[in-house]
């Protein structure tokens, strides 16, 4: 019998693993977070533009500068 009651008490306790985590950098609820593919897209014609016009960077920047600029549109939108 308290081998029963003992599996039924560490079935309700809330442990680590089974709580809800939310990782650093994830937006907040009611954020816009574009997808990878919206993502891609618009770093590639970030790198064409750079690429055309001889400019510094590279795909790592023109990843992080996409994202910002489809966030920053949609909260202008939200507005």
């Amino acid at each position: 019998m308290k081998s029963r009651a003992k599996k039924a008490a560490s079935k309700k306790k809330t442990t680590p693993e089974s709580t809800p985590v939310t990782p650093a950098g994830v937006a907040p609820a009611g954020t816009y977070e574009p997808t990878d593919e919206e993502i891609r897209i618009r770093a590639y014609f970030i790198a064409e533009r750079r690429l055309q016009l001889s400019l510094q960077g590279d795909s790592d920047h023109d990843w992080l500068e996409a994202k910002r600029q489809l966030v920053e549109e949609a909260s202008r939108a939200a507005s």
